[in-house]
């Protein structure tokens, strides 16, 4: 029963049919709902040992972004704000427990990986329509954007609730692509197709969005795919160096950017300053507004790290690192897979990595740190080593040790990433022409023209 409340709460979370199919809905706690019946059934079955509570960090480090959102208002005395944090923390965190909990057998890691598919399907579905006959389900239409680099308006697609906008649509489509090649346990002659014809709607949704950063995304999904098919002991080695690749690769593409892919490396290097003047704790959960206002930071990791500081950007980022290094492990550990399921699981592990990839790659260039397509991959990648390890011999040494891969690979990869991250913003900012620092923002405060102030009439990205 707890299984199928999560997967009624991914239906609802992925479509809110309470927006467009059943709009008499709209308004009623259904979620709330949902998450009460769960952790009732998840007690029961606690009881009666049908679920065990799983083991490891996820749980703690869970809990640890709750305290670190409550955290990151304290040295700003900020105690709404802090009563704020915790509650939208607490939601999002505690349903990705029960998620994780959940997910203890191969059966369900399947299950999920096909609601995963069939609803991005029909969201490409609804794009598609956008684009051929002009509007999709229940009338939406598409967006028509003008673009400088175009002379005449495109039209982007999107959906409804999270993904009420193209680049949105545009991640989760192609996240869901690798996993097109799990929602089957066979690799038969009809199993491939039914996963390539998912996978090229999939695509053909993607298109309709003109999203560049889904491309990005789409670029890291066909990348990590190249990386699947050589040697797996290469796998984490060759990902480390294809990153810092597209780092060198940056100030190239800094010089062809339009004013709004400008705006928003301007308003990465104010949160850059704001990081460095509370490294610590950072500005707040929820406070970005100090840095740009009204607008979204455009930026997955400088959203986390610039509100929770490198404390609380310890716990998310940690997450995102274990479940893919668990993940590689399950690859190596099942090498010579015994039998069919662990062949399918192994397969799963590299797919699953690949739509973390394609995310995270999206992610460089969207607000989406704290929601829960992301944190349902988190809980699916740290799955996948606890499942695998109960199906190795009792003398197989763990998959995850602690001690390693989350305390030393965890603050390493969290400092390094901030680093990264910080050193490809100065690269776009002056292969761009902007200062990214606070002195242009100082400049603006005097009465300066802003970048977005020259942006003229349409949407831009």
């Amino acid at each position: 029963m707890t299984f199928f409340c999560t997967l009624l709460f991914m239906f609802m979370v992925f479509w809110r049919p309470q927006e467009w199919l059943v709009p008499q809905l709209y308004g009623w706690p259904l979620l709330d709902v949902v998450v009460g019946v769960a952790v009732l059934a998840f007690l029961v079955e606690v009881r009666e040992k049908r679920i065990r509570i799983p083991k490891g960090p996820v749980p703690w480090l869970l809990l640890g972004l709750v305290i670190a959102s409550a955290m990151s208002h304290v040295p700003h005395t900020y105690f709404v704000g802090m009563i704020d944090a915790i509650a939208d923390t607490w939601k999002i965190c505690f349903f990705t427990f029960l998620f994780f909990s959940v997910l203890d057998r191969p059966k369900r890691l399947r299950a999920v990986a096909r609601v995963f598919v069939v609803m991005t399907c029909v969201m490409a579905v609804h794009a598609l329509l956008q684009k051929y006959r002009g509007y999709g389900f229940v009338g939406q239409r598409p967006m028509w954007v003008m673009r400088p680099s175009l002379e005449e308006p495109i039209i982007r697609t999107l959906f409804f609730g999270i993904f009420e906008d193209p680049n949105d649509l545009a991640q989760i489509l192609v996240t869901a692509i690798p996993l097109c090649f799990v929602i089957t346990k066979k690799t038969g002659p009809w199993s491939l197709l039914l996963s390539i014809l998912a996978a090229s709607l999939l695509v053909a949704g993607f298109l309709t969005t003109h999203s560049r950063g889904g491309m990005v995304a789409m670029a890291a999904v066909i990348g990590v795919g190249v990386l699947l098919m050589l040697p797996r002991r290469w796998f984490l080695p060759l990902l480390v160096v294809g990153a810092l690749a597209a780092l060198v690769m940056l100030p190239m593409l800094g010089s062809s950017m339009d004013i709004s892919a400008h705006d928003r490396v301007v308003f990465w290097g104010h949160a850059n300053q704001y990081f460095k003047a509370n490294p610590l704790f950072g500005i707040g959960y929820g406070m970005f507004w100090q840095v740009a206002e009204d607008r979204a930071s455009h930026n997955a990791f400088v959203l986390c790290y610039t509100e929770l500081g490198i404390f609380g950007y310890w716990f998310w980022f940690a997450m995102l690192l274990l479940g893919v290094i668990g993940c590689q492990r399950v690859r190596q550990a099942l090498k010579r897979p015994a039998d069919e399921e662990q062949a399918y699981l192994g397969r799963c592990a590299g797919m699953a990595v690949a739509s973390m990839c394609g995310f995270c790659g999206s992610a460089y260039f969207l607000s989406r740190a704290y929601v829960y397509p992301l944190f349902l991959l988190f809980a699916f990648l740290n799955a996948l080593p606890l499942i695998v390890q109960r199906t190795l011999p009792e003398d197989h040494p763990p998959l995850i040790n602690v001690k390693r891969d989350l305390y030393t690979y965890g603050t390493i990869g969290s400092v390094g990433s901030v680093i990264y991250i910080h050193v490809s913003i100065l690269w776009l900012n002056k292969a761009g022409g902007g200062s990214g620092s606070a002195e242009c923002g100082a400049r603006n405060a005097e009465g300066e023209l802003t970048v977005w102030e020259y942006v003229g009439v349409g949407v831009w990205e």
